[in-house]
């Protein structure tokens, strides 16, 4: 059993079919067995990218509705939702000025780190974005991504 923070790049492909869906359906189901670690910034992003693809055409109402609505049932019952206090917003800041981030991402690294440092456990960081998984590499984050598994 493993440890996975699933940044909001990578979680969203379970919702939408797109590169690397497939891999991460395999690890994070519930009958993998693994835990799942989120940002409570996921329940933001998720409910963005699906309504981003509902106005793009891409997805019916009714299937960002439904998809929406899995999501939320996923992180009130299968991931475990790492909420941001202060620890984790000092954390970024100290991340922006070490690494090329944006905002949001230094606070996806930020909870990841922190919830790493807490439960004194070894966390796989998945994530879909190459700058992303480099900066939380070179924190000492194990690191995957879904874009390299077709």
């Amino acid at each position: 059993m493993s440890n996975f923070f699933v940044d909001t790049s990578a979680l969203a492909k379970r919702y939408v079919p797109e590169v690397g869906t497939k891999w991460v359906t395999s690890w994070i189901e519930p009958q993998a067995g693994h835990t799942i670690l989120v940002s409570t910034l996921a329940t933001v992003e998720i409910i963005t990218a699906l309504v981003r693809r509902e106005r793009g055409g891409v997805i019916s109402i009714s299937d960002r509705v439904k998809l929406q609505n899995d999501f939320l049932l996923h992180a009130q019952n299968q991931y475990s939702v790492i909420n941001l206090d202060e620890d984790i917003l000092n954390s970024a800041r100290s991340l922006l000025m070490q690494h090329q981030l944006r905002t949001l991402d230094a606070l996806q690294l930020a909870s990841a780190l922190q919830v790493a440092k807490i439960l004194g456990i070894q966390l796989i960081f998945i994530c879909a974005d190459t700058r992303l998984l480099a900066a939380a590499a070179a924190e000492g984050l194990l690191t995957d991504n879904p874009n390299a598994h077709p």
